[in-house]
């Protein structure tokens, strides 16, 4: 992965180590680690407070990881700036957490198909009641029974 000099980058804190890189659910999905095998240094795009209330270093692009991701995070305290300020600081992500509405969009995904599928539990049930009482005739005998 190489570095786009557009846009911040932070390092690993011990070159000969390995930080895992998190997604969006803070599930590991890959690792930086030391060259000539892997990347130290990784473009970043802002800085967030979340999982177990510590800065995590949202990641420009999470692609190039074994596993997909929409959104690739680091851990600040296992990394720091590659170049302090340049090109420019690294600002606080902007507020309304993405990470948030996702989890509240599957929710309520989740919730109308529960809905959807008692509504129509309840009428195929129904129409199976009223196909039963077809099959009785009005002296309550089931219709082709011998008489």
């Amino acid at each position: 992965m190489g570095l786009d000099a557009r846009y911040p980058a932070v390092t690993m804190n011990d070159p000969n180590g390995h930080v895992t890189v998190y997604n969006e659910d803070h599930l590991p999905i890959g690792q930086l680690g030391p060259t000539p095998y892997e990347s130290p240094s990784v473009n970043v795009t802002c800085r967030r407070k979340a999982w177990d209330d510590l800065y995590w270093y949202r990641l420009l692009n999470p692609e190039g990881f074994p596993f997909p991701a929409d959104e690739a995070y680091v851990s600040a305290d296992e990394t720091h700036e590659l170049n302090p300020g340049q090109p420019y600081p690294i600002p606080d992500c902007a507020s309304g957490c993405p990470i948030k509405i996702g989890q509240a969009a599957a929710v309520g995904a989740l919730a109308i198909g529960s809905v959807a599928a008692a509504a129509a539990w309840r009428r195929r049930r129904r129409e199976l009641g009223l196909a039963r009482a077809r099959l009785v005739d009005r002296w309550g005998r089931g219709l082709g029974a011998c008489t």
